[in-house]
């Protein structure tokens, strides 16, 4: 039984091409690690308006790596879906992403294949375990890449300057949170991407199988930063999606809170702030601050990287594994975040790491690098070797097949 080759599939609420996002690249690089573990690796992936990308363009490379499928489906939001959801007692953030043509994809792969393991990449689509359960004998796992509903309840938080907004997200945190509770039996196991997430769903009442699975890379396609010291010029570097609330109250922080001072007492270097990510907003374009760049979306996200000197992640709000993380210790990058952002990544503040939730703390770790560079290169080649022994794609890979093993076995008692 141990050396089986499985039949896998996933399903995906989004396409995970090109890895872009942290979503993306975690689901991909699950699929590609369990393709090269010998197993045989199907992907059945939603493509939207919002994530989109012509399948015929995807690298040949790759398609031979997995049997990728995808089906359309138009989750974009709807004020007369919404109005009328209010009629019922369904949570509206599920049903955007239940499709009659992707359910009926998915039941002709099932009448077609025999799947040992099949996959779900988040709890938006829970909602095809039915059809799962009539038509395959094979084992469900949900990887649950959030905890969404505390997504949901910080947007609802965030909202007071509007009433009527705030109780409507309200309402949809608390339909989200009884869909994730009433989803947690029907599960054959839970893996998590963080320790955190959980203990969470084990408080919601799963008392199931489970195994946390952290965000993983192939350390060997991550080419190290190379350092060129130039004492005059000191660049912190920030990537992410600048259409995700977190990302804008953290950089919001950084510049309100951080950038002033930091530049006042490091007056012997120039400083400069980029930052990098798709879907500028409007707010953003307008800073022109001493030192600060907004880049929008750049060509290569590890170039962007490793030509700063330091990165930073100022997050206060969240679940589940920040992958921008993960990919930039690969690199041997220097980072300062918060406590949060690095949650679910079993680090050493001030070792592979450095941490800062208060404002003067995370400058005095941007000064400890300004000040001395061998101190923040030393920083990054820890946080590469930490990557290569904590989160080694083939490591990781390898406890989850062992997982999918176990629960194969119990079906011959």
């Amino acid at each position: 039984m141990e050396n089986k080759s499985l039949k896998i599939l996933q399903l995906c609420k989004k396409i995970p091409y090109p890895p872009k996002d942290g979503e993306a690249i975690a689901i991909l690089n699950l699929s590609k690690g369990l393709a090269k573990a010998g197993h045989d690796v199907w992907v059945l992936a939603m493509t939207t308006p919002k994530h989109h990308f012509p399948i015929e363009d995807i690298p040949t490379e790759l398609q031979q790596q997995i049997h990728l499928d995808t089906v359309y489906v138009d989750t974009s939001l709807s004020i007369v879906k919404a109005a009328y959801n209010l009629t019922t007692q369904d949570s509206y953030n599920i049903i955007r992403f239940y499709a009659k043509n992707y359910q009926s994809q998915l039941l002709k792969l099932l009448q077609q294949h025999k799947f040992d393991i099949i996959q779900l990449e988040g709890v938006y689509l829970a909602s095809y375990i039915p059809c799962i359960r009539v038509n395959s004998e094979a084992k469900v796992v949900m990887r649950a890449h959030n905890v969404e509903h505390e997504i949901w309840e910080r947007l609802a938080k965030e909202s007071m300057k509007n009433p009527l907004k705030r109780g409507y997200l309200r309402l949809l945190a608390k339909r989200m949170k009884n869909f994730e509770i009433g989803s947690l039996d029907l599960y054959d196991a839970l893996v998590p991407i963080s320790i955190k997430d959980e203990a969470y769903f084990n408080e919601m009442g799963y008392t199931g199988t489970s195994l946390t699975i952290p965000a993983s890379v192939d350390t060997i396609a991550y080419e190290v930063k190379k350092y060129h010291v130039d004492s005059s010029i000191f660049t912190i570097g920030f990537i992410g999606s600048l259409d995700w609330l977190p990302n804008l109250e953290g950089l919001h922080w950084m510049v309100e809170e951080v950038w002033q001072p930091l530049l006042q007492e490091a007056p012997s270097a120039q400083l400069q702030l980029h930052i990098a990510g798709r879907n500028v907003p409007a707010e953003l374009k307008k800073w022109k601050k001493k030192g600060i760049t907004v880049l929008g979306e750049v060509p290569d996200a590890a170039d962007f990287m490793r030509s700063c000197d330091v990165l930073i992640v100022p997050l206060f709000s969240g679940s589940g594994m920040r992958v921008k993380i993960i990919e930039a210790m690969a690199l041997g990058m220097p980072i300062v975040a918060t406590t949060l952002a690095a949650e679910g990544i079993a680090y050493t503040d001030g070792k592979e790491l450095l941490i800062g939730d208060k404002p003067d703390i995370f400058k005095q770790q941007l000064l400890k690098c300004i000040e001395d560079r061998d101190y923040a290169k030393n920083i990054g080649d820890a946080a590469r070797i930490f990557i290569t022994e904590q989160h080694e794609t083939s490591i990781l890979i390898q406890r989850l097949v062992n997982l999918y093993q176990e629960l194969l076995k119990a079906n011959e008692f």
